[in-house]
């Protein structure tokens, strides 16, 4: 269809279970509201106009002949957000059916000819929709309603056409929990649908969830359990193992991410490789080739390229360059109770085993701390530096506790 349309989205007034202001989400994964859903199905269509009107009954009516008014458009496509599950597809199917066979009006139902249910969504020439409009509102002081524009555009012998959507799952009302909780399980298994037309390989779709904003390239695979959350991005042949939980995260190609592992608003680059049992929180950069392993945690850190951390340890508020060992249970001491303090190390250095680095601290490039250190002071370059108390030793003394 070339035909540019005006489109209509009515949202009632009312949320879940029917209670005033009550938020119209439908759930608190999914992010998205039902006139959300609705619109972003409409942008697909490309309308030249999409507006949305808070109404309910027969307030929509007055509203959508205010804007009909103002806009010139041929025909005029009028929704309803309490059916979230429509599709694109069957839209365009309504528009064409509208056009082929030169109705004044189309309405759109879900189930068998003889007993369809009304999706409250219709197609109608501008024109002919104020005319009737213009007409019952000169008889009667009260607004009508859709069925009463419906009647009077039969009785004028303006035609009226019906397009059943093939797909019963389209004519869900979501007005409870329940409904919710279904339309959810639905589009689920839309966006699955799509990801694995894109070439991604999802294991096992009933244990994944994949927010309807995701983006996912072509041979990456979703092992079972995996969530991914918000606006994440992953690239091309990535592999996600059971657990994964994504928020906001950005993922390049080819990156490995092991089980049991969360990532929240932060930056994998190509070739990296995470887990199992990380966590990277907000403003997180692993650069390309940097592995992060078992039970350890960054914050607003910058992992630098080929840089390794293998296991049990923190680093907050850091820049770690290129090439830099993480020894098993370093720490960055970042915060003295009052301020954050950043912590660099430089390119190539290695840190001993146990290591706390108590910022505002430098370690220069190249120069290895020795295990269970505390660093207090800037390491320079190419250096040793130890930092611990000296080892005491007391001949006999368990032997003569245990006699005592």
């Amino acid at each position: 269809m070339t035909e540019k349309i005006l489109a209509v989205v009515f949202a009632s007034k009312r949320g879940i279970e029917g209670k005033q202001g009550r938020s119209e989400n439908l759930h608190p994964w999914l992010k998205k509201s039902a006139v959300q859903l609705v619109s972003a199905t409409l942008a697909r269509l490309n309308p030249e106009k999409l507006c949305t009107i808070p109404a309910d009954e027969k307030e929509e009516i007055c509203a959508l002949s205010g804007i009909l008014t103002r806009f010139k458009r041929k025909n005029v496509l009028i929704l309803n957000a309490r059916h979230p599950l429509l599709s694109a597809g069957s839209l365009r199917s309504l528009l064409r059916l509208h056009e082929k066979e030169h109705n004044a009006l189309t309405r759109m139902g879900a189930g068998s000819a003889d007993k369809a249910v009304d999706l409250d969504v219709y197609v109608s020439r501008r024109t002919d929709f104020l005319e009737v409009l213009d007409e019952i509102g000169s008889r009667s002081k009260s607004l009508p309603e859709w069925p009463a524009i419906v009647r009077a555009m039969v009785k004028r012998q303006k035609k009226v056409g019906v397009y059943t959507c093939p797909r019963i799952e389209e004519a869900l009302v979501v007005e409870t929990a329940r409904d919710a909780a279904r339309a959810m399980r639905i589009l689920r298994d839309r966006k699955i649908r799509e990801l694995e037309a894109m070439g991604v390989i999802v294991i096992d779709p009933a244990s994944t969830w994949v927010d309807l904003d995701v983006r996912i390239g072509r041979g990456t695979v979703l092992y079972p359990s995996v969530v991914i959350e918000g606006n994440s991005r992953l690239g091309n042949e990535c592999r996600v193992y059971p657990f994964v939980h994504l928020i906001n995260a950005r993922v390049s190609d080819r990156v490995k991410i092991l089980s049991s592992t969360m990532i929240e608003e932060s930056t994998i680059e190509a070739d990296a490789q995470v887990g199992p049992f990380t966590h990277l929180r907000p403003k997180t950069i692993l650069r390309p080739k940097a592995k992060v392993g078992n039970f350890v945690e960054m914050k607003n850190t910058v992992f630098g390229k080929g840089s390794k951390a293998g296991h049990l340890s923190y680093l907050g508020d850091s820049i770690v360059e290129d090439g830099v060992n993480i020894g098993a249970g370093t720490i960055t001491c970042n915060y003295d109770g009052l301020k954050k303090s950043q912590t660099i190390i430089e390119q190539g250095a290695f840190i001993g085993s146990g290591t706390e680095l108590v910022a505002p601290v430098r370690v220069g490039k190249g120069s290895y701390i020795g295990a269970g250190s505390t660093i207090t002071k800037d390491v320079s370059p190419e250096s040793l530096a130890v930092a611990r108390s000296h080892q005491i030793e007391k001949a006999g003394w368990a032997r003569k506790r245990k006699k005592e």
